[in-house]
Order: C-alpha cells, then sequence, then structure tokens
C-alpha cells in the first residue's frame, strides 16, 4: 500500500468511490423512511432491542431480511467517521501545525455549510412554512437554526414539514456536527502532544481503549451502548472509529490487505452486529473494510467522476428529499409505499447531484484555493505507513 498512498497523496486510490457510494446509498436510506414513515421503514422492530433479540422472534421472511440487513445501516455513519480518521490523520501528518491543520479543515467545511444552512433557513422555510412569513423570521426557532454553523444542532425550522410522513425534520444529517467538532478536537490533542510522530503510541492508546471500552460493554452495557436506535451508532462510537481510522494510517505497515481478510472482517463485524455481542470489536473489523475499500482501484469511477460531490451529497440530501415528499407526495397517495419511493428517489438523486455540483463548483473549490495563503503542505512522509498487500 505504500506506492499507492505516495502516488495519491496519502489518500488511497478508493476513497474518492467510497466517499460518494457511502453518500449515495444514504440519501436512499433516508429517502426510503420520507416515503415509507419512521413505523413503516422499521417494521417490527422493538426499539432498543439487540438484533439477536428480533431475529430469535417469530419475524416474516420480510420482516427477517430487514433486520439481517440492519448491520449494513449501522456501518453507513460509522464508515465515514473510519473514513475521515485515516484521511485527517493523514492531512495532519503532513501538515502538523494546529493553524494550518484547522485552517484546512474550516476552509474545507464551514463556506458549504454556512450556504446550506442559510439556504434552508431563507429560501426553503419560507416556501414550505405553514406559519404566516412574519411568525416565521420571527420565531427564535428559526434564529438558532444558524446555530448549525457552528455545531449548535437543530433540526427544525417553524412549521416546517410539519405533516410529512418523517415529520418536522429540515436536515436529520446534521447530527454528525458535534462528533465531528470532538474529532477535530481530539486530532488537537494528538497534534499538541505530537502524538501524530509516534505511530506506534497511537496505535498502542487505541487498542487499550478498545480493550477498555470492550469490558465496559459487557459489564455495563447501559453506561456507554454502542447503539443510539436501530440504524445509528451513539456519538461516542463514532469519535471512536474516528481514532482507529487513525491508528490504521499511523500503523498502515502492520496491516495485510487480501481479499480474504476484507471477506472475514466483513463477516465478523455482520455477525457481531446481528448478536449484539463485542460491538466495540465488530467497530475495528468495519474500519478494516474501509481501510481495504480505501486502497481499492476504482479507475473508471475516477475517470467518470472528477469533482468531489460527497459532502455536498450530505449537506443537501436530507433537505431536497424532505421537500420532495412534500411537494410531490400529495399526487401520488393513490399508489403504494414502493411505487412513491421509485418515483421520488430518481429525483432526489438527480436534485442532489445538481445542488452537490453548485456547492463544489461555486462554494467549496474556492474555498478550497485559498490553502495557499496557509503554510504549504510538504509531501506526505509515508517511510513508516504502508500495508503489505498480498
Amino acid at each position: 500500500m505504500n506506492e499507492d498512498l505516495i502516488a495519491n497523496k496519502g489518500i488511497g486510490p478508493g476513497f474518492h468511490f467510497l466517499r460518494h457510494a457511502l453518500s449515495l446509498i444514504i440519501v436512499a436510506h433516508h429517502c426510503r423512511i420520507a416515503v415509507f414513515g419512521v413505523q413503516g421503514a422499521t417494521p417490527g422492530y422493538v426499539k432498543g432491542a439487540p438484533i439477536g433479540e428480533q431475529l430469535s422472534s417469530h419475524l416474516s421472511p420480510g420482516l427477517l431480511l430487514v433486520e439481517l440487513s440492519r448491520p449494513a445501516l449501522f456501518s453507513l455513519v460509522g464508515l465515514f467517521f473510519a473514513l475521515s480518521g485515516f484521511l485527517v490523520f493523514a492531512s495532519a501528518a503532513r501538515a502538523p501545525d494546529i493553524k494550518t491543520f484547522f485552517g484546512n479543515r474550516a476552509l474545507r467545511l464551514l463556506p458549504a455549510l454556512s450556504v446550506e444552512v442559510a439556504l434552508s433557513a431563507l429560501i426553503l422555510g419560507p416556501l414550505v412554512t405553514e406559519l404566516p412569513l412574519r411568525a416565521y423570521f420571527s420565531d427564535p426557532q428559526f434564529f438558532r437554526y444558524f446555530g448549525n454553523i457552528v455545531g449548535e444542532v437543530t433540526f427544525t425550522l417553524p412549521g416546517v414539514f410539519l405533516h410529512n410522513p418523517w415529520p418536522d425534520l429540515v436536515n436529520a444529517n446534521l447530527w454528525t456536527l458535534p462528533p465531528e467538532l470532538g474529532c477535530y478536537l481530539l486530532m488537537l490533542a494528538m497534534l499538541a502532544s505530537g502524538l501524530t510522530s509516534k505511530r506506534r503510541l497511537l496505535g498502542a492508546l487505541t487498542l487499550a481503549a478498545l480493550i477498555a471500552f470492550q469490558l465496559l460493554e459487557i459489564a455495563a452495557p447501559d453506561l456507554l451502548p454502542v447503539r443510539a436506535d436501530s440504524t445509528h451508532f451513539t456519538p461516542w462510537f463514532i469519535v471512536f472509529l474516528f481514532v482507529v481510522g487513525a491508528a490504521f494510517f499511523a500503523n498502515a505497515d502492520l496491516i495485510p490487505l487480501h481479499p480474504l481478510f476484507f471477506l472475514g472482517a466483513a463477516g465478523v463485524y455482520w455477525a457481531l452486529m446481528l448478536l449484539g455481542v463485542l460491538q466495540c470489536v465488530a467497530g475495528v473489523f468495519l474500519a478494516y473494510c474501509m481501510v481495504y475499500i480505501g486502497m481499492a482501484g476504482f479507475g473508471w469511477f475516477d475517470r467518470l467522476l472528477k469533482m468531489d460531490l460527497s459532502y455536498g451529497t450530505y449537506l443537501y440530501g436530507f433537505p431536497l428529499t424532505q421537500a420532495s415528499v412534500y411537494f410531490l407526495l400529495p399526487a401520488l397517495r393513490d399508489f403504494s409505499h414502493l411505487t412513491q419511493y421509485a418515483i421520488i428517489l430518481p429525483l432526489v438523486i438527480g436534485a442532489t447531484a445538481l445542488f452537490a455540483m453548485s456547492s463544489w463548483i461555486f462554494i467549496e473549490k474556492p474555498a478550497l484555493s485559498l490553502r495557499r495563503h496557509l503554510v504549504r503542505e510538504p509531501a506526505p512522509n509515508l517511510s513508516e505507513a504502508g500495508a503489505r498487500v498480498s
């Protein structure tokens, strides 16, 4: 993997594909819930019950298939955070200066986020709110929504999407903002302590944390739960997956990549999540799958898509899904949920791609060009990073 990392500036040839694949799957998943409703999209699930208990009950074949696929839903955001840890640590290793690192992060995230929040509050909200515009713009909830820009998450706008099948939510994707901020604070601690240059130590500390968390999960599962609900890991755990991704990059020369190892890791992750046991360990196997896919080549995709639309997809996918359901579902009420989904999903994907492209061209790429005013990053030092590809 060493040569591939060097050739791709420490990134890996498959991460461009992986980011976009995950973004698209999340859009499709959210669109399904937005059309079917929360209860309709998760039939038969008892909140808080381990999946193993669900499988031991008498489920219909359809419900059984839903429960068997649930580990994949947990993996979506988990993979994103493990991927982010891998890539962000690579960036920190190239630019260990704190000012440079956080300047890069701010330029990557804040401009596009600020525009999306403003568009949702100033255009989408007034367009669909059930309140008079005077009441909408004077509501404290309207002003609170702008707190999303600095990580003070608010999911709702006054009078917006109140009667959608997935009611009230404007952009549920923003729940990851506080954990992401926590990840950057951890990276700040790594930079300040010099841990980014002590790669074996980072690996040892991550292993120690894994053992401690796993023992805690066994002894007191309710004290620090891994699962927030039926499809999401808890915030602390996705931050831990970020650290695991960072440790994988730091110790990549110790990690062999092989298709059989990938299949085994995926199978172990799936089994542990289905049984609801050793879930912290399952996260490490999930992170290995991320590394394997990220280090695979998807040249056809790189040639097809030169832009990075993953962040724009994350920002705009959910509000565009809710807006599409709001405008289209009344005209499709005589159709089945499946037909409604089949009609709405392609429109959502098309609209999201259009907004994501606009965000990249007019906001994200120009903002990233300002990086030249920061300290220039040196070439990546990968003498200690790189996995053996068997």
